[in-house]
């Protein structure tokens, strides 16, 4: 089986309500969805996070000429080709994105021809569930706890929420959840970055009190070493997210003992045959690893879970946030959960069945307005 095509759809999709961190809120998802076409008639499909999917397409058929005429389940011997490309090399975070998708579409292409689930290529399942988070969405502390106590009858084991915005409301928002959930479920915390290392200590200081499981990323992805200071300086875990896109960057933070889990995606690593191999690698240091999840649809979260059932240091409490989106890419399995246990699907490849038509209005969409803004005020294009 060869592959004779990869074509591209760029998606627009609005949120079921503006999503609120620490640079601002965001209003909807753009993706880019990859369809890997075969001489056999067999279609594999993945998907691209980005934030403007004109560059993503642009940049994707460069980057799909390496895959024309190869096997689907070529991956290492194809992205080794993509790699020893140079061009590639200056955009290592940015090729990665599009890679992932499609590189996801060549393992749904390949696990459907052999009538086999993806997992079977990637080790084979340790787990035939995978645990997620609950994530609760809201602009005030009270919001917030308000929809964290509706999340926790789903059977979540583990509450997410961000911190790190500029107005430092992040003790009443912990607090609030905190007493919302109760004291026996997991509470993690994300600040993006938001912070400088002295700040970080004074502010997980603050709210270690309300039992924090851990923190991600709570200082600059690049400055590794005062991630590690951090670490040693307060009581709570800390976790490594946008330090460890890559294996070079995982490498560092774990020969610094930066982190005490690292929080990695497909979207991130370039793919599942990477999040695998970079999972391992923690494996080996004793780390845990947390799967990731960006502003994406249901068909990235059923394509991760792929390679999370494959790995034995998975924690609990998975990142979700496909639930975030107006509508659903995927017909089938559905519903998809978005908190608690998530159960592989049984059919082969991903083993999901797209929504033509869902994913027809979310093109349409995309041609009528464009891309959503990453950062966009209230009352912008829906």
């Amino acid at each position: 089986m060869k592959i004779t095509a990869v074509r591209s759809t760029p998606l627009a999709i609005p949120l079921e309500r503006p999503f609120h961190w620490s640079s601002g809120h965001q209003l909807g998802a753009n993706l880019v969805l990859w369809t890997v076409e075969t001489d056999e008639g067999v279609e594999g499909y993945g998907e691209s996070i980005c934030e403007e999917p004109a560059a993503v397409e642009a940049y994707g058929r460069l980057i799909a000429e390496r895959f024309l005429g190869r096997s689907p389940g070529d991956v290492e011997s194809i992205l080794g080709a993509v790699w020893r490309e140079g061009r590639w090399r200056f955009t290592p975070h940015f090729s990665n994105q599009i890679l992932s998708g499609i590189e996801g579409a060549c393992w749904d292409a390949w696990g459907k021809v052999h009538d086999l689930p993806v997992a079977a290529f990637l080790g084979g399942r340790v787990r035939d569930e995978v645990d997620l988070m609950a994530f609760p969405q809201g602009e005030t502390a009270a919001e917030l706890a308000a929809h964290a106590a509706e999340l926790v009858e789903s059977g979540a084991r583990v509450v997410y929420v961000k911190v790190g915005r500029p107005d430092a409301e992040d003790e009443a928002i912990v607090s609030a959840v905190r007493h919302a959930v109760g004291p026996d479920l997991l509470l993690r915390v994300d600040a993006n970055e938001a912070w400088s290392v002295p700040e970080a200590i004074d502010r997980i200081r603050v709210l270690e009190p309300y039992g924090i499981d851990w923190v991600e990323q709570p200082v600059a992805a690049g400055n590794v070493s005062g991630l590690a200071h951090l670490r040693r300086s307060v009581g709570t875990k800390i976790a490594a997210d946008q330090a460890v896109y890559t294996t070079g960057e995982l490498r560092t933070v774990l020969e610094l003992e930066a982190a005490d889990v690292v929080v990695i995606g497909h979207h991130e690593t370039g793919g599942l045959w990477r999040l695998r191999q970079l999972a391992y690698l923690a494996e080996a240091h004793g780390v845990l690893v947390n799967r990731h999840a960006c502003m994406e649809s249901a068909l990235s979260t059923l394509t991760a879970a792929q390679a999370a059932a494959c790995i034995p240091n998975l924690t609990i409490g998975n990142q979700a946030m496909h639930q975030l989106l107006a509508e659903t890419l995927v017909a089938s399995p559905a519903p998809v959960p978005f908190a608690g246990a998530l159960r592989l699907p049984d059919g082969p490849g991903v083993g999901v069945e797209l929504d033509r038509e869902a994913v027809e209005r979310a093109h349409d969409r995309y041609q009528r307005q464009g891309a959503y803004s990453s950062i966009e005020p209230v009352g912008g294009h829906t």
